[in-house]
């Protein structure tokens, strides 16, 4: 019963073939409605995405989304968590490293800085090299906007893991105290030097006078906030307590 209600669903989304097809079928479908919902969400926002739009835009029937999903907010939480396991599967492995290294009582400034600029260019390049990355970034920031129900899957397996990577390393570079209100909210700060490229993307392309940024941009973007980290920690002095947090 459940594999023909799924030939049901798929067949005006794929060609018909043997039976032994069907899981493939129910694949293909499946990711191609997480395709379509990470571009147009990312686009309109998830209350102004209609599922009509989504359907057609994956090309798949009306019923596969509550079908595959349950309906557009299982999609829009599955299109969350697609956006995590990319965005951790391309930097993971540097946050890790950074992390090590941050441990490491022997390491040295530079072995943390070297750290910083590997992840930075992984950062960069996630939020801003292609299509699909500006999608994934745009769909982070409407999150931090306006937080639907799919927040938590963001924030508990990416954002806070990314904030507690830059807390460390600050604290490494600066010798501030990384649980403190104020490495919390350097942390935030730093970030932002990230954001900002993919909030004024408009504005910069233009005064770029470009149509996309390139990888002499994207790495010209890792050097400048790198430098600005390093110049911020070299000569960081605390700025506020504990006791006015």
């Amino acid at each position: 019963m459940e594999q023909d209600m799924d030939e049901h669903m798929d067949k005006d989304m794929t060609a018909s073939g043997p039976r032994g097809a069907a899981p493939a079928a129910r694949a293909g479908t499946r990711e191609r409605l997480i395709g379509a919902g990470v571009r147009l969400f990312g686009l309109h926002g998830f209350e102004a995405t209609s599922t009509r739009a989504l359907a057609t835009e994956a090309g798949a029937n009306l019923g596969a989304i509550p079908y595959h999903f349950g309906g557009k907010e299982g999609l829009y939480h599955a299109v969350a968590g697609h956006i995590v396991d990319v965005m951790l599967a391309q930097v993971g492995p540097s946050m890790a490293g950074a992390l090590a290294v941050c441990q490491d009582p022997a390491a040295r400034r530079e072995d943390v800085l070297a750290a910083l600029r590997t992840t930075v260019r992984g950062m960069v390049r996630i939020m801003l090299a292609t299509p699909e990355a500006r999608s994934f970034s745009q769909i982070v920031l409407q999150e931090q906007i306006a937080p639907t129900s799919a927040f938590p899957i963001f924030y508990e397996r990416f954002l806070k893991r990314v904030h507690g990577m830059w807390c460390v390393l600050l604290a490494r570079l600066t010798g501030l105290d990384p649980e403190s209100t104020e490495l919390t909210l350097r942390a935030f700060a730093t970030m932002g030097q990230l954001v900002i490229f993919r909030m004024a993307m408009a504005s910069a392309l233009r005064r770029l006078d470009c149509d996309r940024l390139d990888d002499a941009h994207l790495e010209c973007i890792a050097r400048i906030v790198c430098d600005q980290v390093e110049a911020m920690t070299e000569s960081c002095s605390p700025v506020c307590t504990e006791a006015t947090s």
